[in-house]
């Protein structure tokens, strides 16, 4: 019996690896599909990979992703981090509120809150552009910040923080000397999270772009519309590449983290 739940336990992941991979493969494969169309295999090329290069709007949208991305993980990590040291000498009253204050952006649907930023930043009369696309990537990704770095706060010893206290060391002193060199490796894994989730976006994107200030994301939505074509498929392969890059820094973070605490 073991052993036929063992073989079916396997066909089935492999059955949903599958199922979820597939589709991304078919992208990667039909990026070098010297046919415009998708429906047959003409041949190997990678002249849409040269057409994506030369083609300024998407050079554009992509300078600007990652100008907001970039700024985006920085003040992410910053604002989440700051929260989570913040919360631990706090009245259990105010951290909860802490909490709350940040689990509310991931709760609230992310069209009801580009919305609900459209409005707000229109109120205040701010351009939109890169300034109202940091500060609403920023709302969604703060959290994530704050949640990985408390959870490594949580794992510290507190007999060091009480060492460091009976030495003399102020509270800033016990942060700068003793709290930070812990949480680093956590702090930077989540400024890669912040990083993708701010090239990702595409809804409050939407709302938030300037008509000199396109991102990427919402380019490729653009260009969805009018049908796929292969300049498309090697776009997204590119993505998923830059994308696979993060996620493999952020496991060796996570590795290093883990040695650090063995």
């Amino acid at each position: 019996m073991r052993l036929k739940a063992r073989k079916f336990d396997t066909f089935y992941l492999s059955l949903f690896f599958v199922a979820l991979y597939l589709p991304v493969l078919s992208v990667i494969l039909y990026s070098f599909n010297a046919s415009p169309s998708t429906a047959q295999w003409t041949g190997f090329t990678f002249d849409w990979y040269r057409m994506l290069f030369r083609d300024r709007v998407i050079v554009e949208a992509f300078k600007v992703s990652m100008e907001v991305a970039l700024i985006t993980s920085v003040l992410s990590a910053i604002l989440g981090t700051a929260s989570a040291v913040i919360s631990m000498w706090v009245t259990d009253r105010m951290k909860s509120a802490i909490q709350g204050m940040m689990i509310l952006p991931l709760l609230i649907p992310e069209v009801a809150l580009g919305i609900a930023l459209l409005i707000f930043f229109n109120a205040l009369r701010l351009p939109f552009g890169h300034l109202t696309l940091v500060l609403s990537h920023s709302l969604f990704c703060v959290p994530y910040v704050y949640i990985m770095v408390q959870l490594r706060l949580k794992e510290i010893d507190r007999s060091i923080l009480e060492s460091a206290r009976d030495l003399g060391a102020t509270t800033w002193q016990t942060v700068r000397t003793v709290i930070l060199p812990l949480v680093i490796p956590s702090i930077i894994t989540a400024s890669l999270l912040a990083l993708a989730m701010s090239l990702d976006d595409v809804i409050i994107s939407t709302y938030m772009s300037g008509p000199k200030t396109t991102t990427l994301p919402v380019h490729i939505f653009s260009m969805m519309r009018v049908g796929v074509t292969p300049k498309v498929n090697a776009l997204c392969t590119l993505i998923l590449v830059g994308m696979f890059i993060v996620v493999g820094l952020s496991q060796l973070f996570n590795k290093k983290q883990h040695k650090e605490d063995l």
